[in-house]
């Protein structure tokens, strides 16, 4: 359906809400407040594995759902969630612009990280976004590389730090500490134990010992790893349906 308003947009996959992210964010919430348009965070879900943008399996920061709570938080207009189907990721690059865009979002002014890309292959990039603003009557902003202490954020560093069990150094540079949500792992409340399939798409840190907090109780969760996932034991009885928010290494 189209839509009336005009709109200003961010988009991007939006792995993990890095301090990169929240500046895009805000700059776009910013610009609607200014241009009196509607906000929108458009974010993608990858349908088949060969449509992702690599053929292993990748891990990530927050899950899909969780990634579009964090988003809902920013209070837009609309958060919205694009397919990437068979039909959708074969889209040529002004097909992308102008039937989701401009035909569906009415986007007037688009804000992207330096590194966006989008159409059929990821073949369109901002100079090919660029290149259409006179034809569709929109405006593109590009927010450049956000660095903490010299070195540029990403989703990319951040899990490779979570992987590292650099759990501190991550929290740095998310906008929230790392989380894991008690729907995504299978809880033995008995055991006080829980487990994640190692074919889970989330990230598990590093094997170790960890100060978390769950449920407002701070304890020392316990990593180990196996052929079949990553086992997690807590050295103190944790409530039900609580998620798990890490801290730092445990001393």
């Amino acid at each position: 359906m189209e839509r009336n308003n005009a709109s200003c947009v961010a988009i991007g996959n939006f792995d993990g809400i890095h301090i990169g992210h929240d500046t895009l964010i805000r700059r776009m919430i910013d610009l609607s407040h200014e241009t009196n348009q509607d906000s929108i965070i458009i974010t993608f879900k990858f349908i088949k594995k060969d449509l992702k943008k690599s053929t292993f399996n990748i891990k990530y920061i927050n899950s899909q759902n969780t990634k579009l709570e964090i988003l809902k938080e920013y209070n837009v207009t609309e958060v919205v969630e694009i397919e990437l189907d068979d039909v959708v990721s074969k889209y040529s690059q002004e097909q992308f612009i102008s039937e989701i865009l401009i035909g569906k979002y009415n986007a007037k002014n688009i804000v992207v990280g330096y590194n966006f890309s989008f159409g059929y292959k990821a073949s369109g990039n901002i100079i090919t976004l660029k290149g259409f603003e006179e034809k569709y009557g929109y405006e593109v902003e590009e927010i450049y590389p956000v660095k903490y202490n010299g070195i540029l954020v990403s989703s990319t560093l951040v899990r490779s730090l979570l992987k590292e069990g650099k759990i501190h150094e991550a929290n740095n540079l998310l906008v929230n500490n790392y989380t894991i949500f008690h729907e995504e792992i299978e809880m033995d409340y008995n055991k006080n134990i829980c487990f994640v399939d190692n074919k889970s798409s989330i990230i598990v840190p590093a094997d170790g010992r960890y100060s978390v907090m769950v449920g407002g109780k701070k304890v020392v969760l316990t990593v180990i790893t196996n052929k079949s996932g990553s086992v997690f034991t807590f050295d103190k009885i944790i409530d039900k349906s609580q998620n798990i928010i890490f801290l730092d290494k445990a001393v």
